[in-house]
């Protein structure tokens, strides 16, 4: 029977920090809606835990490099 391997990005997962919209808003100075817009068109990832919407904090670093590409 071959053993299941586990995924290097379980890990992570696990220690990385959860923001509710509202503080990933206050995070990146924003409003909470550019945060909802961004997720409704892709541009971030949401995390769902009890119905609740988080963004990982991997997703608002990835923001940031985005919005430094653009400039």
């Amino acid at each position: 029977m071959k053993r299941k391997q586990k995924n290097k990005g379980d890990h992570k997962m696990l220690t990385e920090g959860l923001y509710t919209v509202n503080e990933a808003a206050e995070q990146m100075r924003l409003k909470p809606w550019t945060i909802w817009d961004l997720l409704k068109r892709g541009k971030m990832i949401r995390t769902k835990v009890a119905g609740k919407t988080f963004v990982r904090e991997s997703e608002l670093k990835k923001l940031i490099v985005d919005q430094k590409k653009r400039k």
